[in-house]
């Protein structure tokens, strides 16, 4: 036999035997696991999109216990779930869920601090916390508020999230810039009492108007008021830039008024 129809032979060969694989039933498919998740909190929402913005309406209330099936996640810790006993999908924060059926609780972490009835301190107090008080986690905003539960008298209302940790015991903050006033109060108005400097170890007992918290500087035992976003919840490597201060408009002197002409004097009267 020639050696060109002994290769046109194996080329046919090899045709045949690549159709005849082709048609070969396809193996069995495998589906991906399913996992499941457990709602932790007393009560939650899911919601239309991962948000909490207005745009995510609510779509179903799910509560402790209740088993979610995961569908999808994203970067910004959120879950696609869909709740097993109604059939709803929808969103929730993905720190909401764990693997078993236990309830997410936190600590109360300052002095004391009001639950109230939205999430501002002009809203009404609902009720007074105290250090180690257990509250359990129901939603959020954006704006450093949580939506929680207090154990003790089943009262569900909102709490800054920084007077919370999941562990009992107070929380320290370190000082993040060079020097920081510690006042007798919540304002630049009042008495420095100490100068702090970059971190210095202060516990934190609680939070006042516009952004001021009061603290116990460790090294002295003082307590006082320092602006809050000057404290960091570790040591830093470099002092933040604090902003500087404006320097007062220079005022204009004002102009003096000009001099009316004076009449002239009358003429002295003639001797007789």
């Amino acid at each position: 036999m020639r050696p060109v129809y002994l290769f046109k032979g194996l080329i046919l060969i090899f045709m045949a035997l690549t159709l005849l694989s082709a048609c070969e039933a396809p193996g069995p498919y495998y589906p991906p696991p399913t996992v499941y998740y457990y709602v932790s909190p007393t009560m939650t929402f899911l919601r239309s999109c991962p948000s909490y913005g207005e745009e995510c309406y609510i779509v179903e209330t799910v509560y402790s216990g209740d088993r979610v099936e995961l569908l999808d996640r994203n970067d910004w810790g959120w879950s696609r779930v869909r709740l097993e006993r109604t059939g709803a999908t929808g969103w929730m924060p993905s720190d909401l869920m764990s693997l078993s059926p236990l309830p997410s609780t936190y600590y109360v972490s300052m002095s004391n601090v009001y639950l109230r009835e939205c999430g501002d301190y002009n809203c009404r107090a609902l009720e007074l916390l105290y250090r180690g008080d257990r509250v359990e986690k129901v939603d959020q905003d954006n704006r450093g508020w949580w939506r929680v539960m207090s154990l003790k008298s089943r009262t569900t209302g909102w709490i800054p999230a920084a007077a919370l940790s999941p562990r009992p015991g107070p929380p320290y903050f370190y000082v993040d810039v060079s020097s920081l006033a510690l006042r007798a109060g919540p304002s630049t108005g009042t008495r420095v009492l100490t100068t702090l400097h970059l971190n210095d170890q202060v516990e934190m007992l609680g939070m006042g108007p516009a952004g001021w918290a009061e603290v116990r500087d460790v090294r002295t035992n003082i307590i006082g008021w320092v602006a809050a976003r000057y404290l960091e919840t570790f040591p830093v490597a470099y002092p933040k830039a604090a902003p500087r201060k404006r320097a007062p408009a220079k005022k204009e002197a004002p102009e003096e008024p000009e001099e009316a002409p004076k009449a002239p004097a009358a003429p002295a009267p003639k001797a007789m």
